[in-house]
C-alpha cells in the first residue's frame, strides 16, 4: 500500500526547500556581484539553486496528490507558496541572466566607457544631440574658405545653420542644440549637412563626418562585438569607436551664431 505524506510534514518540508532556495540564491547573487567586481567568468551556484527548486516542486506535487480530503490544503498557504515559488523561479532566470552577460565577449570591460563620450563614423550623417547639446566632427581634405552646417530634423526640416570652422583635417563642432530662432530642440538625432567651398568657390567634399556622444550603458549584441548606448536614441559597436574622450577632455570648437 503506497503511504502518503501528512500535510504538516510536507508544509515543514516545503518551508524548508524555500529557505534552502532563498539562501542559494542570495549566495549565488553574491558570488556573481563578485565575479562582476573580480572581471572574472561568471560561474555561482546556479546548479544547486535548480536542484533546491526542484526539489521544490516535487514535494509541493506530492503534497497536492496526498492531501488529505476532509482537511486540504489551506488556500491562502497554498497561494504563498506559489508566489515564494515563482519569486524563487525569477531570482535563478535573474543569475543565469546575469552570468549571460557577464561572460559574454568581455561586456564587463566596456563598463569603463560608461560616462565617457566615444567618437564613432556617422550613418548617413547623423548627429546626436544629447543633454541640450550636440558634438561631432567633419573631416576636409584641404582648408576651405567657408562652411555652412545644415541640421535638420527627421521630418527634413531645417532646424538651424551654422557657420562651421574651416581647417584642413578633423574640425570638432559643439553645437547648442539650438534652433535658429534660439529655441532648444529636443534631445535625439538629426542629419548634418556640411556645404564647404575654397577661396575660388569650388565645392570640397568632407572625407567623414564622425558623431560623438556620450556612452549610458553597454548591451551585448552578436559574436561581432557588444554595443554602446547613447542614451535611448543610438546603439554603436564597440568596434566602431575611433576615440574615447572624458568629460573633462572634450575639447570641440564652438561654431559661431547661425548664419544669416
Amino acid at each position: 500500500m503506497t503511504s502518503s505524506i501528512a500535510p504538516t510534514s510536507n508544509s515543514s518540508l516545503l518551508s524548508s526547500y524555500i529557505t534552502q532556495s532563498q539562501q542559494g540564491t542570495t549566495a549565488a547573487e553574491q558570488q556573481m556581484a563578485n565575479n562582476v567586481s573580480n572581471g572574472t567568468n561568471a560561474s555561482s551556484s546556479a546548479a544547486g539553486l535548480s536542484g533546491n527548486f526542484d526539489t521544490f516542486l516535487k514535494i509541493l506535487t506530492t503534497q497536492l496528490k496526498n492531501q488529505d480530503p476532509s482537511s486540504p490544503l489551506d488556500t491562502n498557504q497554498f497561494t504563498q507558496e506559489l508566489v515564494q515559488f515563482s519569486g524563487v523561479e525569477q531570482q535563478i532566470n535573474t543569475n543565469d541572466l546575469l552570468k549571460q552577460l557577464v561572460g559574454s565577449n568581455g561586456v564587463k570591460s566596456l563598463l569603463n566607457y560608461v560616462g565617457n563620450y566615444v567618437e564613432t563614423p556617422s550613418t548617413n550623417n547623423q548627429i546626436l544631440v544629447q543633454g541640450g547639446q550636440s558634438n561631432f566632427s567633419y573631416t576636409l581634405p584641404s582648408a576651405a574658405q567657408k562652411v555652412a552646417l545644415t541640421v535638420k530634423d527627421a521630418s527634413g526640416n531645417t532646424v538651424t545653420t551654422l557657420n562651421g570652422t574651416t581647417n584642413n583635417g578633423v574640425n570638432n563642432v559643439t553645437w547648442n542644440g539650438k534652433d535658429s530662432s534660439g529655441n532648444a530642440v529636443a534631445d535625439g538625432l538629426y542629419t548634418l549637412s556640411v556645404a564647404a567651398t575654397d577661396s575660388g568657390g569650388n565645392a570640397i567634399t568632407p572625407s567623414s563626418v564622425d558623431l560623438i556622444g556620450q556612452v549610458t550603458g553597454v548591451q551585448t549584441a552578436d559574436s561581432s562585438g557588444n554595443d554602446l548606448l547613447l542614451g535611448p536614441y543610438l546603439s554603436i559597436n564597440d568596434a566602431n569607436v575611433n576615440t574615447i574622450l572624458s568629460p573633462a577632455a572634450m575639447t570641440a570648437n564652438t561654431p559661431s551664431a547661425p548664419s544669416s
